[in-house]
């Protein structure tokens, strides 16, 4: 599927501007038709014949520059998940540097209650200018630059997505969730009030309950069998774990957590608990026989943490339904040090191959149940508690790339 920006802004317009309980009768109407998250990936993957397509579901990019660092990654599908305002940078050939500083179309919430766009903020910002510290005030009125990313190519596969956060209701401190494949928009530009703008009522982040996010993201997913929510950086964040089985359990298309997020495990004075793995998390939601997808991914970070899709087709929607279905695993470096070429479990055993050798550890409720090394891994399924279980792949060489699957539920 390709869309111009009035075609998105259409599709977006939808979504933002019915009321909560609209959305929510229309998701909640859906819901009972939706498949529950994919209890078995890989089984329906021809290896042999499959695409392997490097992405990510989590990644900032608001600069040439920065698209670069991507491209030169050997990225082959992009949603790029942009906040302040959290709205899709789509189709990015169309993006414009500051355009989101002089106008945006999506509504928002103001004084508590949802605003129709569009706002032209230059006009709004006439309204206290003067009080305006002069430094702050001289860089008025914003003005729309040149194009965002001359340098994206034509023909690159792109998608809708952008990071939300800011939610109502317990436990949403810290929250953030992003939604692949969604025209979904929230906020606006001035996240740290340097314009005064929430002093005037104006909400920079989504201001809704994450119920009400989550069926908005939903109802904007461009294709109805592709795409969904994930839930970011868990250690980051100090996600309630209760909070994160609410969250699954709102809804199948909440896909999973952000197993690995790179930028996450960056020192941080503020946030000296945070770490680059969430093992924990996914450990804790998968334990309770609930399907959870792990995510890899770079954040702010450039340069670690991509997802890697097995697609039967280079389009836009077999990489979207890729992330429905779990069929994509995930890549610490993602260079090409190391890669699966099969992973599979018909309910007996595991097996796995890789390209260059690896040490292989299996992980269940239990902690690590089996190890391997070489470049083929067979693994029968243990008998007792184990509910689940998920493999990694460490490479033998100087690499330091780690892989790991999606899970593999036990069902009786």
């Amino acid at each position: 599927m390709k869309i111009d920006r009035s075609d998105f802004l259409k599709l977006a317009a939808a979504v933002s501007l019915a009321p909560a309980s609209v959305i929510a009768d229309a998701v909640g109407r859906d819901r009972a038709s939706v498949p529950p998250r994919n209890r078995r990936p890989y089984a329906d993957i021809d290896w042999s014949r499959c695409q392997q397509i490097h992405t990510t579901t989590h990644g900032h990019c608001q600069s040439d520059e920065r698209l670069k660092v991507y491209l030169e990654r050997g990225f082959g599908f992009l949603t790029l998940s942009n906040y302040y305002p959290s709205t899709p940078y789509c189709p990015a050939r169309s993006m414009r540097i500051g355009q989101f500083r002089v106008r945006q179309d999506h509504p928002i919430m103001v004084k508590g209650k949802r605003a129709e766009g569009p706002f032209d903020w230059n006009a709004i910002l006439e309204g206290w200018k003067d009080k305006l510290p002069p430094e702050t005030a001289k860089r008025l009125p914003f003005k729309i630059g040149g194009p965002m990313f001359p340098s994206f190519p034509e023909g690159m596969l792109e998608a809708p997505n952008a990071e939300h956060a800011g939610f109502t209701g317990e436990h949403t401190t810290g929250v953030h969730l992003c939604s692949p494949g969604s025209t979904f928009s929230s906020g606006m530009f001035d996240a740290h009030n340097v314009f005064q703008m929430a002093t005037h009522g104006y909400c920079p982040r989504c201001g809704e309950p994450w119920n009400v996010a989550i069926d908005r993201m939903i109802a904007g997913l461009v294709y109805p069998d592709g795409g969904g929510v994930t839930i970011n950086h868990p250690s980051w964040s100090k996600l309630d774990k209760g909070f994160l089985l609410q969250l699954l359990d709102h809804d199948p298309r909440v896909l999973g957590i952000e197993t690995y997020n790179f930028s996450a495990g960056r020192k941080n004075p503020k946030r000296p608990w945070a770490r680059s793995w969430s093992e924990e998390w996914w450990d804790h939601a998968l334990s309770t026989g609930r399907q959870c997808f792990g995510f890899s991914v770079s954040d702010w970070g450039y340069t670690k943490g991509l997802n890697i899709l097995l697609v039967p087709e280079r389009t836009v929607h077999a990489c979207l339904k890729a992330y429905r279905d779990g069929n994509f695993y995930g890549a610490v470096i993602g260079r090409g040090a190391l890669t699966f070429k099969r992973i599979a479990f018909d309910g007996r055993q595991l097996l796995a191959t890789t390209d260059k050798p690896a040490r292989f550890e299996v992980i269940s409720k239990q902690g690590v149940v089996g190890r391997g090394e070489g470049t083929s891994f067979a693994f029968d399924r243990p008998t007792g508690d184990h509910v689940y279980l998920r493999l990694k792949a460490y490479a033998t060489d100087a690499s330091e790339e780690i892989l790991f699957s999606q899970p593999f539920m036990l069902d009786a």
